[in-house]
């Protein structure tokens, strides 16, 4: 492969190994790259280094050669994006704001079976009348997060969108969805992401979130290699646990820091 750009050098060290590399799915740094300042290196065609920054953050930074960030580097940024293994004290001490997520994979082969139960079944969301539902659900699931209709609109418009991918799990004595399940599909290198796996609070402890999971990990496996899913990793609902228990692997954690 003959690498001509950051984009290029990007791809080709993200496919082999997607956790260590970025904290979300790799569409998602390719779309804003224009946003950013951006350099490489290569030496004998292998990707050495990755940098990826703007006047406002370091969003990338990787190296073969070395595992810390600079201190003139630090210095230059009030938001840096960090993965643990990059994480020491005087990061700590000079961006004492922090969010960690977890990112963990699934290599779409080692799929479970599971059965949901008889009292609900799956259907995919209808993009044209449903918006609004899926927008009100999960609303009703964060205290602090509220996507509205044009905001879930645009979730559409996403190059990685597909309809199939976009499902409910309805109860069936009342016809009404009580959890959703939402994943997107990078089809240039075939990369599956878990986005939404939401269960209304009420509806808790009935592995409805499991069924959602393992339903579209079956849905992916056609077309993607792997599959990658992040969270928040103080979420007192522990997702992470979910992921897991549904054969998700990995130990990679990152960090948002902020001064």
């Amino acid at each position: 492969m003959n690498i001509e750009t950051f984009s290029e050098a990007l791809t080709k060290v993200y496919i082999d190994n997607p956790c260590r590399i970025q904290a979300t799915a790799l569409w998602k740094t390719l779309e804003q790259i224009g946003n950013f300042h951006s350099n490489f290196t290569i030496e004998k065609d292998e990707v050495k280094s990755l940098k990826l920054w703007n006047k406002r953050m370091l969003h990338t930074f990787w190296n073969t050669n070395k595992n810390y960030i600079d201190e003139q580097d630090l210095g230059q940024f009030n938001m840096i994006l960090v993965h643990q293994s990059q994480f020491n004290d005087n990061i700590k001490e000079q961006f004492p704001n922090k969010k960690s997520y977890f990112k963990l994979l699934h290599n779409n082969k080692d799929i479970i079976d599971i059965s949901i139960p008889e009292n609900y079944y799956i259907r995919e969301v209808d993009i044209n009348t449903e918006i609004q539902m899926v927008s009100d659900l999960i609303c009703n699931c964060y205290d602090d997060i509220k996507p509205n209709v044009d905001e879930v609109l645009k979730w559409t418009k996403h190059p990685v969108f597909h309809n199939n991918l976009w499902i409910w799990i309805i109860e069936k004595k009342i016809e009404k969805p009580v959890a959703l399940g939402i994943a997107e599909l990078d089809m240039n290198i075939k990369e599956g992401a878990l986005e939404w796996i939401q269960v209304l609070p009420s509806y808790h402890g009935n592995k409805l979130g499991k069924v959602l999971v393992i339903e579209l990990l079956k849905r992916l496996e056609p077309y993607a290699d792997f599959t990658i899913v992040s969270g928040e990793v103080d979420n007192i609902t522990n997702p992470e646990r979910l992921y897991r228990s549904c054969g998700f692997v990995g130990d990679d954690t990152w960090h948002i820091m902020r001064r």
